[in-house]
C-alpha cells in the first residue's frame, strides 16, 4: 500500500524528503530517482533532471498535468509531452481547474447534459 511505502521512505532522509500527510491535501516526495511505487491519490514525486527533455520519458497516459518552467520552454516540449500521454500542459504554477474544460482527458460536464438537436 502507498501509505506503507511513504512511511518507509520518510525514514530514509538522506535520499528522500517528504512534505504533507495523508489528510487528502496532497503530498510531495523529493528524490534523486523516481520512487519504486506509483504515486497516486494526490501524491507527487519530484525528481531533478539535467535536461527538461529527459523528464518526458517519465510521462505516460496516467500523467494528468505537466507544469513546465520556464514558460519559454513549453512550446518546445508540449508535443513531446502530449505524445507521451499527458492530458494537459501548463506553465508551472498556472494549473487552476477551469469549469467546463477537459479533465482527465475528456469533458466531464457533458456526462450531466442531455443534448437535444432542433433541426430543420
Amino acid at each position: 500500500e502507498i501509505r506503507e511505502e511513504i512511511d518507509g521512505i520518510r525514514m530514509i532522509e538522506e535520499f528522500y524528503s517528504v512534505w504533507g500527510d495523508f489528510d487528502g491535501k496532497g503530498m510531495v516526495i523529493r528524490s534523486d530517482e523516481p520512487v519504486d511505487f506509483y504515486p497516486d491519490g494526490k501524491v507527487v514525486n519530484v525528481v531533478r533532471v539535467e535536461n527538461l527533455a529527459d523528464a518526458v520519458r517519465h510521462v505516460n497516459v496516467a500523467t494528468q498535468t505537466v507544469g513546465v518552467y520556464p514558460a519559454s520552454r513549453k512550446v518546445e516540449l508540449r508535443n513531446k509531452i502530449a505524445s507521451a500521454g499527458a492530458q494537459r500542459v501548463v506553465t508551472l504554477g498556472s494549473a487552476p481547474p477551469e469549469l467546463g474544460l477537459p479533465h482527465d482527458g475528456f469533458y466531464p460536464l457533458q456526462r450531466f447534459v442531455r443534448w437535444v438537436n432542433d433541426e430543420g
